[in-house]
């Protein structure tokens, strides 16, 4: 669909990257900001999030700037919590319009999360063209809330526009993060030997995953033989690696527990096997990489939107699904057997995840973008 354009300028672009708290949101957003920058070089690039987001750890040793803004989110906080977060939308929204008048932006985009909304809604009351990134199959309710005022959706999957209204859309895919393109030009996936070490990363999100941390040890245990081919990276959260070692006391292979990983290409790169959960930004890093992975849906996520995520993958043939209550179960350890004997299986997956991988989507949003800005590439 045409997205509204205006007047091409000569000044440089400042591109407003609104939202967060957690990576799934925060990191297709940095994957834009890195575009923008290479598109347009000179370009300045902020960040607004909150001061309790995964974007306050993370955007300021990215080199960007960081704005906060003090709103809470209200869905699934109960009323308590809907009652702490009204009170605060006064304050936030006067923060936002603060903001937006002293930035002044060439273009905002929400990347979701609750911190999106004041910023973006400042911006688009205040005549900034503005436009969402949403990452689900199944829309946030911030973003539900936003295309209702905004220009453009940038969606991952076409199932997320009916739930946006009539708003303006096209479908670039989930951005990723430039060392992550870098690695994804450059890597092959190599399946591991039939009877040699077999490599498998847990990954349960930016903030880890409990049914990872309780039951994966155990899975692995009971895995018979097979268990001295694994090797397991197992990144268990904040806070909580201490508690998950000690249920590894008894395997038969190798282990390393970690509270969060920062190099993930190196992390990607190391793995035979991937199981994760199915948020939007992991699949699409998994995708373009092209390798095999376990999928297993949150099941507390909003609207049940990782099953929806996974769901397209696994009809591809890119990807298996399991269901979180399958976790250690006889057909978790059975279909773990099965991967482990049979390496073409996981050429076939990784083949599949590689040819749906959406590589160019950063650039794509980054482009559009600095065009509803006003600036022309060069």
């Amino acid at each position: 669909m045409d997205i509204p354009m205006t007047s091409p300028t000569s000044t440089p672009p400042h591109l407003v990257i609104a939202g967060g708290g957690t990576g799934g949101h925060l990191f297709p957003g940095v994957a834009v900001a890195q575009a923008f920058e290479r598109l347009a070089p000179g370009a300045r690039v902020t960040f607004v999030g909150t001061e309790r987001g995964i974007e306050a750890r993370v955007v300021p040793g990215l080199g960007y700037d960081l704005e906060r803004v003090d709103v809470v989110g209200l869905k699934g906080s109960g009323a308590l919590g809907v009652m702490r977060g009204l009170s605060r939308l006064p304050r936030s929204g006067l923060q936002a319009r603060s903001i937006i008048k002293r930035l002044a932006p060439s273009v905002v985009v929400s990347v979701g999360g609750y911190a999106a909304g004041p910023i973006t809604l400042a911006a688009s009351l205040s005549g900034v063209p503005t436009a969402l990134m949403e990452q689900n199959a199944i829309p946030g309710l911030t973003n539900k809330l936003l295309a209702r005022v905004v220009t453009h959706a940038f969606l991952t999957f076409e199932e997320s526009a009916p739930h946006l209204g009539g708003v303006s859309f096209s479908v670039p895919g989930n951005p990723v993060r430039e060392e992550l393109l870098k690695l994804a030009h450059t890597f092959a996936y190599e399946a591991p030997a039939a009877e040699g070490p077999f490599r498998v990363l847990i990954i349960g999100g930016s903030g880890g995953a409990g049914s990872f941390n309780e039951h994966l040890p155990g899975w692995f245990k009971a895995m018979g033989d097979l268990q001295t081919r694994l090797e397991v990276r197992h990144q268990a959260g904040r806070n909580r690696a201490e508690a998950v070692r000690p249920r590894y006391e008894g395997f038969g292979g190798q282990v390393q527990v970690e509270e969060f990983i920062d190099d993930m290409a190196e992390a990607y790169r190391w793995c035979d096997l991937l199981i994760c959960r199915a948020g939007a930004t992991t699949i699409a890093e998994v995708l373009n990489l092209g390798l095999p992975a376990i999928y297993v849906p949150f099941p507390q996520a909003a609207d049940d939107h990782q099953r929806f995520n996974a769901r397209s993958v696994v009809e591809a043939g890119a990807g298996v699904m399991l269901n979180d209550a399958e976790l250690g179960s006889e057909r978790a350890v059975n279909l773990l057997s099965g991967l482990m004997r049979n390496p073409e299986s996981l050429l076939r997956i990784a083949a599949a995840a590689r040819r749906i991988g959406r590589p160019d989507a950063a650039e794509t949003i980054a482009a559009r973008l600095l065009a509803m800005a006003g600036k022309d590439l060069p």
